[in-house]
């Protein structure tokens, strides 16, 4: 598949932050809403070596810093500013700083800083005082990570950090886009490759399978592993599929699908995918999965959607491991056990229930 301008130009808008890093940026900036542009986005991130993936930033013809790693911060501290931030609380300068040295080149919604430590480089995802509301957002994370490691889903490498003396805790994700201490991988999103325009967005998950057939090095391995990701985002309520939390990632054997990343069930009751299985958004069915599994050459569809179903019957234990709060557990298992019934093959929907009765 040919690459054009606008491909071009998509790898770039895929290095930029999105809304937390903004609001880094247009905070401690002062911008105005004329400068809250690209290019003053791509002036701060080559200010301070920022950035994802392998693209790095400089002013003119100076030569782009390469910083592939993070930096040691304090969790507890950079959570409390964090908190502060979103709250509209005026910031020290120096907790501002930090913010902005820790998270200004990241994407998604909730507070997220890049971080370093003895055993990696990590991305380190914070409480949100705007967005999580009554759930543990952090903990649910862990625990879809945990389940989809369980069926075999290739995740990064995560653990829950306490912040200090609060019942609180941060996410570390292990970072994929770095090589060792210098080293960098390129990755290309979703969103660029599926080319989506306003007017022009990927509509399907048959685009992204497309797409990935077409791009990566092995095509029918990529192409399956998809496919499992798209089975337990339906089964755990993971509404947030759109294209920019679908990667690409380059090493020696060529580009393949990244790890799956940002596991986040429905808390917001929101039910619809972004992205629709055939041609509805809502949780699908097994037979509308194994007629996916058809059209996109899948053969051991039914064996996956079994494993992924298996595995959720284990959220309740899991999430009790993980100190997500049980009114948490018992909401958000709900709309999980829901979501199961419909993915359920036939023979198991059938099977006796105790006692001997057919399940009504």
């Amino acid at each position: 598949m040919p690459l054009e301008v606008g491909d071009a130009l998509g790898v770039i808008e895929d290095a930029l932050p999105d809304d937390w890093g903004r609001a880094l940026i247009i905070r401690r900036r002062q911008l105005h809403r004329a400068q809250q542009s690209a290019s003053f986005l791509l002036q701060e991130l080559a200010e301070h070596g920022a950035g994802l993936g392998a693209i790095m930033f400089a002013r003119g013809r100076e030569k782009p810093p390469v910083r592939a790693v993070g930096r040691k911060f304090d969790l507890a501290t950079l959570a409390e500013a964090a908190k502060r931030f979103e709250a509209g609380l005026e910031a020290d300068p120096e907790g501002l700083q930090m913010l902005f040295a820790a998270g200004s080149s990241l994407g998604g919604a909730r507070p997220k800083a890049l971080v370093s430590d003895a055993t990696g480089e990590w991305i380190a995802k914070c409480p949100s005082v705007q967005r999580d509301g009554r759930f543990d957002m952090v903990g649910l994370e862990a625990v879809e990570l945990d389940l989809a490691e369980r069926v075999g889903i290739d995740v990064p490498a995560h653990d829950l950090h306490g912040l200090g003396n609060t019942a609180q805790r941060a996410l570390l994700v292990e970072r994929f886009d770095v090589v060792g201490a210098t080293g960098r991988r390129h990755m290309i999103s979703l969103k660029t490759l599926c080319r989506e325009r306003p007017g022009a967005y990927a509509l399907t998950c048959t685009e992204l399978a497309e797409v990935v057939r077409k791009v990566t090095a092995k095509p029918q391995d990529n192409v399956q592993r998809l496919y499992q990701q798209m089975v337990f985002n339906a089964a755990l309520g993971n509404t947030d599929d759109h294209l920019k939390n679908f990667w690409l990632v380059h090493d020696a054997g060529g580009y393949r699908l990244s790890k799956a990343f940002d596991p986040v069930p429905d808390v917001g009751g929101r039910r619809e995918h972004t992205m629709a299985f055939e041609y509805e958004r809502g949780a699908p069915t097994c037979s509308e999965l194994l007629r996916l599994a058809k059209r996109w050459n899948v053969p051991t569809a039914e064996n996956l959607i079994d494993a992924v179903v298996t595995s959720v019957d284990d959220f309740a234990a899991v999430a009790a491991a993980r100190g997500v709060p049980p009114s948490n557990i018992a909401e958000v298992g709900a709309d999980i056990a829901r979501r199961a019934r419909r993915l359920a093959p036939r023979q198991r929907q059938r099977s006796p229930a105790p006692g001997g009765q057919l399940p009504g």
